[in-house]
């Protein structure tokens, strides 16, 4: 399986999920532009686990999740 890689930017409530191409083409704009880098996901792994693994999580919260920095 390819691994395709997102990048997640959050300005308050907003975020932009980037390819890895637009993310080092803007990144340096959005940080400029007080957008934080979030989260990087392995797209086809999150999506998994949304599917198999999300049965007593909820899903509006995991999503949300993505405008929280994790360091």
């Amino acid at each position: 399986m390819k691994e395709v890689f997102v990048f997640v930017y959050a300005k308050g409530e907003k975020i932009k999920v980037l390819s890895i191409e637009e993310s080092k083409r803007l990144n340096d704009y959005l940080i400029k532009n007080g957008w934080k880098h979030t989260q990087t996901l392995d797209a086809c792994i999150w999506i998994q686990f949304l599917h198999n693994d999300c049965e007593n999580v909820d899903l509006f919260d995991e999503v949300k999740s993505l405008s929280k920095f994790n360091s």
